[in-house]
């Protein structure tokens, strides 16, 4: 972990313990943060903070840490119960996946770690957010096919809520999750067997490592749209 990381890791801690006292459970870090893929100086370090008490009243108190550490590409924490999580593991199944896969304990017990999360749950998610997004990036890049900035950033949003899908799709097919990524979109790859070269592109992308000229986002999007939806067509069929 780098040293920086590490020093506004304690920032974090000390911030919200400060801010909730009592009434504070525990803190953790999860996302890109926990990986090989975080980039310190383009990647938002994702924060959730378990309390017993989420009263508007007791939020407001988190207002200057929100502000401070923001300045830090520290994203506004996830606030929610211990009850909320158990309650939710049907609803957001693939989102509380994603974190019990890759997290970070700051302070107190590791809920994530215990959770229990059924597998037909995760693929009615997973279709559902395939068939959405397949429906987003179809439009989105027939209306912006002119606006190269416009796409990329198509191009890195819906990357980023994939990945958790992958993960998710590893989980119902029983098979282990990498940490990072790229490990997740080659296992999901060999493991469904499909071509997911384009989502290494994506990745590349996102990270900043491949700039596409404006005539070549056509080809990618082609091949970008055809695995989600090959991806789409598996799932429906789990």
């Amino acid at each position: 972990m780098p040293k920086n990381t590490e020093t506004i890791y304690a920032e974090i801690l000390d911030c919200y313990t400060d801010t909730f006292k009592d009434s504070l459970h525990s803190i953790y870090i999860y996302g890109s943060a926990t990986t090989d893929d975080f980039n310190e100086k383009y990647s938002d370090i994702n924060v959730a903070v378990i309390l017993d008490d989420i009263s508007i009243q007791n939020l407001i108190k988190a207002r200057s840490c929100i502000k401070t550490l923001r300045k830090k590409n520290v994203t506004a924490p996830l606030f929610i119960t211990k009850e909320y999580i158990m309650d939710s593991l049907d609803s957001f199944p693939i989102e509380f996946l994603s974190i019990k896969s890759s997290h970070l304990t700051l302070k107190g017990d590791d809920l994530f770690a215990d959770i229990s999360i059924e597998p037909e749950h995760i693929r009615l998610q997973a279709e559902r957010e395939l068939k959405g997004k397949l429906l987003l990036l179809r439009a989105s890049f027939l209306e912006n096919i002119d606006k190269k900035n416009v796409l990329n950033a198509l191009v890195v949003n819906s990357f980023s809520a994939l990945i958790p899908v992958l993960k998710g799709i590893l989980f119902f097919k029983g098979s282990e999750i990498p940490i990072n990524a790229l490990d997740v979109i080659r296992r999901t790859s060999e493991v469904c067997e499909v071509d997911l070269s384009s989502f290494e592109s994506a990745y590349k992308i996102k990270n900043r490592y491949l700039k596409l000229k404006s005539e070549e986002f056509v080809t990618f999007f082609e091949s970008y749209i055809s695995a989600v939806d090959s991806l789409t067509e598996l799932v429906d069929k789990f």
